[in-house]
């Protein structure tokens, strides 16, 4: 895990998500998102490995800018789910590598 490689959220103030805007390529090689939890201050470690989304393109809404633009709930019957308009609904769930709690 390094600065390259690893994106970083909080939870939204507005909206119940985790909101990040990642180049496409980075998913060519193993990508750390980490998430910061809102109630009990703890962390969850997504850890998705190189090319296991071959195609972000496709799967997830792209900004004008390039980049994939997620919104990751934190609601509980879409939790860890990409929600953001024009995507496929992609759960992260499978990409948990560890979470911490408080």
């Amino acid at each position: 895990m390094n600065n390259s490689n690893t994106s970083f959220s909080n939870v939204n103030a507005t909206k119940s998500v985790w909101w990040l805007n990642i180049r496409p390529e980075k998913f060519t090689n193993d990508l750390h998102i980490l998430l910061a939890k809102r109630i009990d201050n703890g962390l969850i470690w997504l850890r998705i490995t190189a090319n296991s989304v071959p195609y972000p393109e496709k799967v997830f809404r792209i900004r004008d800018t390039g980049a994939v633009d997620l919104e990751i709930s934190c609601d509980d019957n879409r939790y860890l789910t990409d929600i953001k308009s024009g995507g496929m609904g992609y759960n992260f769930r499978r990409h948990i590598e560890h979470e911490w709690d408080e």
